[in-house]
Order: structure tokens, then C-alpha cells, then sequence
């Protein structure tokens, strides 16, 4: 019988992981400096971690192609310049180390794509202005499962044994055996790398319905990706479709989407102040992006 882990022993386990390779530990620290010459990190990237990084780089920006390091930080900023890089180096780290006998990495990756672009085209609607938040989130939210799969195996496979037993959701099944869910695991690890609060709170609450506004500033992270992934469950996943392609087809939705919002925000936000009419405009974006979505998609 596996015993469960407490959040503390959780916590500790995962501040002793090695969750990154030797080859990059060097680039941690001037990620943490505003002022590094991006070519120092550049030239301690492989040339399948500088791929990694680019093709994220693209999806979080899909307007203006990124082709260089050097260039991201220009084009995306520091802040979601450091959020990819560190993106890039976990995953890279963690499908070096991943039976794909056990865990289908694609499926993980099309996922994630569909939640960036769900997260995105709702951030739209509803002028949300901190989209690449909203990207970053959605390629780490489960980077969780990845952990639990790598570095805590055998746990993985009694959660599946006990996910079939029994019926339950993943997180149940997660929480019987860990005593955490990979969301919790998820925000632990970019805790560990000092990714911004707000960031975290909405890796580790993806999956939690019914929570309240919390005190971060920026909550609305939070509900729009929660949102999103709501959404995503809904249908099927698209296997030959990247992000561009994806919003492409909604732009008429969008387009939608964001009169309707606007015109919501004009007639209600005095009356009924921001955070009301937040969660309006929220449920408003989500119903037209699904009609959309069944244009497109197939309902599960």
C-alpha cells in the first residue's frame, strides 16, 4: 500500500529535484536579472532547447514571427521572455525522462495548445490585457502530471489503478494517493522558480470550481483560464491544428465576441461595478466561443 505524501513532504520532495539539467543550471540566475545579455543564455542552449524555446515563442506571439533569442525579448518582453525560457527548460528537462509507454506526451502538448488558444481568444473578448499570462499558463498547467510521471512513478500508476476502480476524477484519485493534486505540484515547481505569484495561483486552482476572487490583483488570470479549460473538456481535441489556425478560423467569432462584451461593458459597469460585470462578460465570451468552437470542432 503506497502512503500518501503531507503538502510539507510534497513541498520538500519537490525543492529537491533535479528539474533541470546540469547543462543549463548556469541560465537560472540571469533569468532572474532584468539586465542580462541574452546572448550568454543563448549560447548555453542546446540547439533542441533553442528549437523548444522559439516554437513557444511563435505560439505565445502569433503575430510578428520571433526567430532569435536575442530577439524574444524584444518582441515578448522580459517578464514572458523569462516565463518561456524557463518554460522550455522544464519540459525539456522532463521528456528526456518520460515513458512514453506510460504518459502520451502529445496528447499534453495538443492540450495545451487548445488552452492557449481558448484562454486567448476569451482574453479578447473580455480586453483582458495581460495575454501572455494567460499563454504561460496554459502551457504549464499541467506540468504536474509531468512530475508525478517522472519523479513520483510509482505513485502514477496506483493513481490510475484507482481512477479505473473507483470512477473518480483524476484529482481525487491524486489527492487518495499523494495527499496533493498535480495542480498543487504544478505551482510548487514554479514556485521554485520565481514565477510570479498570480501565475501560480492560477496553475494551482485550474482545476478548482467554486473558488472566490482571491487577493491578487490580477484574479482575473485565474477565472479566464479556469474558464478555458472548462471549455477545452467540452471537445474534442484538435490533433492537426496549431494555434494560429485555430484562432484564424474563430477571428468571426472573436469579432463577435468582442462587440458584445464592449457593449455589455458600456451599459452595465456603473451600475453593477467591475468585478460583476467581469464575470458576465466571462460567461458571455464562453457561450459565443463555444457556438463557435462546434462550427470547427466535434462536442465530446
Amino acid at each position: 500500500m503506497i502512503k500518501g505524501y503531507s503538502i510539507e513532504e510534497i513541498g520538500n520532495k519537490i525543492k529537491s529535484l533535479p528539474l533541470i539539467d546540469k547543462a543549463v543550471y548556469d541560465i537560472i540566475p540571469l533569468l532572474n536579472n532584468p539586465d542580462t545579455n541574452y546572448e550568454k543564455i543563448s549560447e548555453k542552449l542546446s540547439p533542441d532547447l533553442s528549437a523548444r524555446f522559439l516554437r513557444m515563442a511563435n505560439m505565445a506571439r502569433t503575430g510578428r514571427e520571433v526567430r532569435a533569442i536575442k530577439h524574444a525579448v524584444r518582441l515578448l518582453g522580459f517578464k514572458e521572455m523569462k516565463n518561456i525560457l524557463i518554460s522550455s527548460i522544464l519540459i525539456d528537462h522532463l521528456t528526456r525522462r518520460i515513458d512514453m509507454r506510460q504518459f502520451s506526451f502529445e496528447k499534453f502538448q495538443i492540450q495545451a495548445n487548445f488552452c492557449a488558444a481558448i484562454s486567448r481568444i476569451l482574453g479578447e473578448m473580455i480586453n483582458y490585457s495581460e495575454l501572455d499570462d494567460l499563454f504561460t499558463v496554459s502551457v504549464l498547467h499541467n506540468i504536474g502530471k509531468l512530475i508525478i510521471v517522472v519523479y513520483f512513478n510509482e505513485e502514477h500508476a496506483k493513481i490510475n489503478i484507482i481512477k479505473q476502480e473507483k470512477n473518480i476524477p483524476t484529482r481525487e484519485a491524486e489527492l487518495e494517493v499523494l495527499g496533493a493534486t498535480h495542480s498543487e505540484i504544478g505551482a510548487m515547481v514554479l514556485e521554485r522558480f520565481n514565477i510570479p505569484k498570480d501565475i501560480c495561483d492560477a496553475v494551482r486552482f485550474h482545476d478548482v470550481q467554486g473558488r472566490d476572487i482571491s487577493e491578487s490583483s490580477n484574479f482575473e488570470l485565474e477565472f479566464i483560464f479556469r474558464q478555458a479549460a472548462s471549455i477545452v473538456w467540452k471537445f474534442s481535441l484538435p490533433v492537426d491544428m496549431e494555434i494560429t489556425e485555430l484562432i484564424k478560423k474563430m477571428e468571426k467569432t472573436i469579432t463577435i465576441g468582442k462587440a458584445a462584451c464592449m457593449a455589455e461593458t458600456r451599459s452595465k459597469i456603473r451600475s453593477r461595478g467591475y468585478e460583476k460585470v467581469f464575470f458576465h462578460l466571462l460567461n458571455e465570451a464562453s457561450d459565443i466561443t463555444e457556438e463557435g468552437l462546434k462550427k470547427i470542432l466535434s462536442v465530446r
